[in-house]
């Protein structure tokens, strides 16, 4: 068994000079205002963040039954009742950090923790510490178990994240000792995929979305960093993930520029052939 490591909150350097550079390219390539500007890139990428998201959690949601229940607020038949609530929380949560300029600190947490608990937990369980061990099911790693030390600990975490100076460093560095903590009783890594979030567009950055196929890997690097506090493997991840999302924006960007360069050539010609003498 591997016991919580005080230790690893004291770690803040996440990301090598050549990936923090990289991910400001990426970042600088989209700006976040132009990305809250534009309502359908909030609702695709917001799709793609609450259905990926749910299904780390072993959701059983297709994207499709996901999409209705968002838009039309159709459940789908024969799934639980308690997956269509985690997808609606997510919802709220997103639309949550979309909607207001959230700080990352223990009220944000606290306020976010008790939208993505709703229903899923017992009401006296919602935005508070937990007081009792809680074990990790792929993991050999033991969390702290007394509601004195997770608050001594998340304390110190957040004071430790106040002095990160790079703005990807300290979203990584939040969301992966966040979910080493297990501060609640139960929705500790989705909280922490939307405190990751909060901290970059307080940053002013653009946000970070998971991807379906990725699954795999984001469990796998938290699963690393719980058993040995190394953050190789999620930066890893997360640089994929941040890469995919931008060019995934670019691209439909030059296609619109295309489509327009198109439409003004073609309305060019219609306006020569309307001028044009007859003969």
């Amino acid at each position: 068994m591997i016991l919580y490591n005080p230790n690893f909150l004291d770690n803040v350097s996440v990301f090598s000079v050549q990936e923090k550079k990289e991910l400001e390219n990426l970042s600088n390539s989209i700006s976040l205002s132009e990305f809250l500007s534009n309502k359908s890139y909030i609702d695709k990428f917001g799709l793609d963040f609450i259905y990926t998201s749910a299904k780390i959690e072993g959701n059983t949601y297709t994207k499709l039954d996901t999409q209705a229940l968002i838009d039309y607020g159709r459940t789908a038949g024969g799934k639980k009742y308690t997956d269509a609530k985690m997808i609606l929380n997510m919802k709220e949560a997103y639309e949550n950090i979309i909607c207001n300029n959230l700080k990352a600190n223990k009220g944000t947490l606290k306020n976010l923790h008790y939208i993505l608990s709703n229903e899923m937990i017992p009401e006296n369980q919602r935005a508070v510490p937990r007081d009792s061990e809680v074990l990790i099911k792929a993991s050999s790693y033991i969390p702290l178990s007394t509601q004195e030390r997770l608050n001594d600990e998340l304390n110190y975490m957040f004071s430790q994240y106040n002095d990160i100076n790079n703005p990807f460093d300290r979203a990584v560095y939040l969301h992966c000792n966040l979910s080493y903590l297990q501060y609640f009783q139960d929705c500790n890594k989705r909280t922490a995929r939307i405190l990751l979030n909060v901290s970059l567009k307080d940053d002013d950055k653009m946000l970070y979305i998971p991807h379906e196929e990725r699954i795999g890997e984001y469990l796998e690097s938290i699963v690393t960093y719980y058993e040995t506090g190394s953050y190789s493997k999620f930066k890893s991840y997360f640089i994929d993930e941040y890469r995919e999302t931008i060019e995934t924006i670019l691209e439909v960007k030059k296609a619109k520029e295309k489509e327009m360069l198109f439409s003004r050539d073609t309305n060019s010609v219609s306006v020569e052939e309307e001028v044009a003498p007859v003969k």
